[in-house]
């Protein structure tokens, strides 16, 4: 933990951050309700959007309250502006105390805040914007966090940051002697416990908060937000430099890569580290084949074992079409899966794209633009523009799958869009959301009010038409 400060120059540090945050909450109110009430126990405009997501900006004074459609009609997001940290500690502890008195949060629910430095502060000498991210990585004790929110360990929206391979994925560093940031692939998309996307906008989003309950862990999360405010301080006002303790870290997982590397010269010394992985060529374990297309697959299976931390299993790759198989594996906490045919596979924790899977178990993970074909159970997961044939299970899902064709069991969970087959057989506690455009369109056309206007846009009938048509002549 980053604590060579004494009492005085925390709160020195304190003071120069600025601090937004993003509650996501149910409450059983209506969300009219819920913005009068935060509006006015915090003292601010609070705009009640009708989108998820939307473009409605905010600042210090102005708030939005947003549906968060991921966990159900109830689910809401209150996104602040950014404040001076002595401003939003006591607007942190008004919301989370009002969530508790008038809502809920459970495991869908996620707490997210943002840090950027008042840059009127002369002792922040290097802006947001050029933070060094493999210090910043290499410095934070992911432990502090985890040990106050184990239950957000692994979290497929707040992935551990500690994933830092060389940019040259073939390379083996064993023996560093100092660190070159430039040689090292950090993570860089928004579903890590820090989302560093967001550097360019001149801050840091923090995704590692959440969870059942969060809202009654007011210490915890304020000691999370001090810490990794002073981390970030001290990379930023230069009283951190890279340690020894940062170049044994980093050379210890370099050693570990370094081994995975080292597998993947030729084939003999990869089936000699790896002899539970079963590689073939159009399902045909022949050696000369396998060493013809060593070359063509070493790479998707080089990142399944990095990424997804494949041991064992079945990999093919067909010929004919050009895509790869993987059977009978085991994959956790995969970054990305992709191109991939996965059979009868134990997949948790990972995010999967453009992937055909068969009688696979699924869990806590993200699916998009995938086809699930047969035999397949998917729980806990959010799945978005994927088919889902017959035979299939989807378990307390979030479904956003506009103009696909959803054939399957759906137990519980929420369904924002889907075109529903035949044979889909939707349990009553499977909630169907929609947002505020269909819901109007909707009422115009049934609410009893408007029959009388609704009339007038009815077409006429041909044999109407004809018959006026021999009057007037």
């Amino acid at each position: 933990m980053s604590n060579n400060l004494n009492h005085f120059d925390k709160l020195h540090a304190l003071n120069a951050a600025v601090i937004g945050f993003e509650f996501e909450f149910f409450s059983n109110m209506v969300r009219g309700r819920i913005v009068e009430s935060l509006s006015k126990l915090l003292g601010k405009k609070i705009i009640l959007s009708s989108k998820y997501h939307s473009k409605i900006p905010v600042n210090s004074d102005t708030f939005k309250l947003e549906p968060d459609y991921s966990g159900g009609s109830k689910m809401n997001e209150l996104i602040t502006g950014p404040m001076p940290y002595a401003e939003a500690m006591p607007v942190l502890i008004r919301v989370l105390r009002w969530i508790d008195e008038n809502g809920w949060t459970n495991d869908k629910c996620a707490f997210q805040f943002s840090i950027s430095f008042d840059k009127m502060r002369k002792d922040v000498v290097t802006r947001m914007e050029n933070l060094d991210k493999l210090q910043f990585i290499l410095g934070l004790d992911e432990g502090v966090i985890y040990s106050k929110f184990g239950n957000r360990t692994n979290n497929v929206y707040a992935k551990s940051i500690k994933k830092i391979v060389p940019r040259n994925r073939f390379t083996s560093i064993e023996d560093l002697v100092s660190i070159d940031p430039k040689i090292f692939k950090l993570p860089d998309d928004k579903y890590y416990g820090a989302n560093f996307t967001k550097l360019k906008d001149g801050y840091i989003e923090i995704r590692y908060l959440g969870g059942r309950d969060y809202q009654k862990k007011i210490t915890e999360i304020r000691e999370i937000i001090d810490y990794v405010i002073i981390h970030l301080y001290n990379i930023l006002s230069g009283r951190t430099q890279y340690s020894q303790k940062d170049l044994e870290t980093l050379k210890q997982m370099m050693r570990e890569y370094s081994k995975v590397v080292k597998s993947f010269s030729d084939p003999r010394a990869f089936f000699m580290h790896y002899p539970d992985i079963h590689l073939l060529v159009d399902l045909k374990g022949f050696e000369e084949n396998i060493k013809t297309y060593y070359p063509m697959i070493r790479e998707k299976i080089f990142d399944l074992i990095v990424e997804g931390g494949v041991r064992h299993g079945f990999f093919n790759y067909d010929t004919s079409t050009g895509r790869f198989q993987l059977k009978d594996a085991r994959c956790r906490d995969a970054s990305y899966i992709t191109d991939i045919d996965l059979l009868d596979c134990d997949i948790k924790g990972s995010k999967l794209f453009n992937c055909n899977l068969y009688g696979c178990s699924v869990k806590n993970s993200q699916l998009e633009e995938c086809q699930l074909f047969t035999g397949n159970t998917v729980s806990n997961s959010k799945v978005k523009s994927t088919s889902v044939d017959y035979s299939n299970h989807l378990d307390e899902c979030y479904i956003d799958c506009e103009d696909k064709i959803i054939d399957c069991d759906i137990k519980g969970g929420v369904i924002r869009k889907a075109d529903l087959g035949r044979n889909a057989k939707v349990s009553e506690e499977t909630e169907k959301v929609k947002d505020f455009e269909e819901v109007r369109r909707e009422r115009f056309i049934a609410d009893s009010r408007l029959k009388d206007v609704n009339v007038h846009f009815k077409p006429q009938k041909f044999r109407d038409q004809n018959w006026t048509y021999k009057k007037l002549y």
